[in-house]
């Protein structure tokens, strides 16, 4: 049976987490008092309300109490995200994610009732000064505090080698879970497979030693 979520919030953070939940085969509960913003997400979410999200009794109508989790990214009006989490809270909604703009308000909305809260700016931020300023790293995802996930560009002295011949485990304690090439992506590499300048490499490991390879 699919998931439900109710989004609060239609921004692009909100309306981008709506939509790709529906990708993800969830059915979704978009909200916003805004109707211009509920018209141009309609034909992509299960459910689209117009509701000022500081109207409780409003609130309190359009099903919260069946979905299985809320994603609240209300974060420009501290208030209306107070409101909306409490809300969900109190109706029984079992996991609620926040989103805020700074962490003063997020451990405001902790405090209420959200189970998880994130900062989107600042970690896209993080993100591209740790690519800028890494060179050959082009994406990051962060598995935890220690540990990461990323793709890097083959180096120059690594072209015409093979895996096995850089010996990154050995080296860098990383390990390689994928070569990317073009649209390709090989999730068994061969160790024994020369690389080539337009190969990257999908790379697993403790980040201050993903730093080494800077």
């Amino acid at each position: 049976m699919a998931k439900s979520y109710a989004v609060f919030g239609l921004g692009k953070f909100g309306s981008s987490v709506a939509k790709n939940l529906m990708l993800n085969g969830a059915e979704v509960l978009a909200v916003d008092k805004s109707e211009e913003l509920v018209r141009s997400i309609a034909d992509d979410v299960t459910c689209a309300v117009c509701a000022d999200v500081m109207d409780i009794e409003i609130m309190k109508t359009i099903g919260l109490d069946s979905v299985d989790g809320a994603v609240v990214a209300t974060a420009e009006s501290l208030e209306a995200s107070v409101m909306a989490t409490m809300t969900a809270k109190e109706l029984g909604v079992p996991y609620i994610l926040a989103k805020a703009d700074g962490h003063i308000k997020g451990e405001i909305l902790k405090r209420v009732g959200a189970d998880k809260v994130v900062y989107p700016e600042t970690e896209m931020g993080k993100r591209i000064a740790y690519n800028l300023a890494s060179g050959t790293i082009m994406d990051l995802i962060d598995l935890s505090k220690k540990t990461s996930v990323i793709e890097i560009h083959i180096k120059s002295q690594w072209v015409g080698k093979t895996l096995r011949q850089l010996d990154l485990r050995g080296k860098y304690s990383i390990n390689v879970v994928a070569i990317h090439t073009g649209e390709e992506f090989d999730g068994s590499p061969d160790p024994d497979r020369i690389l080539e300048a337009t190969d990257s490499l999908i790379v697993i490991g403790d980040k201050k030693y993903i730093a080494k390879i800077r």
